[in-house]
């Protein structure tokens, strides 16, 4: 096998076979083509992205525990909890454009480990069972109004 692996001609061979053997997914394909490629893999341009990504989840993870303990007052006036709200959201004043909402936690951080995808997850969970339960409090009070007049 390692005289196999060590010529390109050869390679090229063992690559064509390994691909042609059984119908593969497209991870698995991806993999395949990962462990054959004949270019040098630049290992610490790779690093260096899963790193990025990591700052990225963590800066993340930051900013939605900072909203949650904003969440968590009860002080603050119902305007200033909509409009943090709606900051979180991105839902700005027409004019201004400050780029398109973040639709999902995990954008841009696919790579990070289980364990920290997992914990953005359940952060960002936590956020959106806050706004339910802002919005359901709205509607009940808005409902008891109606039901007074």
């Amino acid at each position: 096998l390692l005289s196999t692996v060590t010529g390109v001609h050869k390679y090229k061979w063992l690559k064509h076979n390994v691909q042609g053997l059984y119908p593969q997914s497209a991870l698995l394909n991806t993999i395949v083509e990962f462990a054959l490629k004949e270019e040098p893999v630049d290992v610490e341009k790779m690093r260096k992205c899963l790193l990025k990504q990591l700052e990225r989840a963590e800066v993340r993870l930051e900013g939605i525990d900072t909203i949650l303990k904003l969440a968590a007052k009860n002080f603050l006036l119902p305007s200033v909890q909509y409009a943090m709200f709606c900051g979180w959201q991105r839902l700005i004043p027409e004019g201004a454009n400050i780029g398109e909402p973040l639709t999902d936690c995990l954008k841009d951080v696919d790579l990070i480990p289980p364990f920290n995808r997992m914990l953005l997850e359940v952060t960002f969970g936590k956020l959106y069972a806050w706004a339910i339960q802002n919005v359901r409090n709205i509607l009940l009070d808005a409902n008891a109004k109606f039901k007074e007049l």
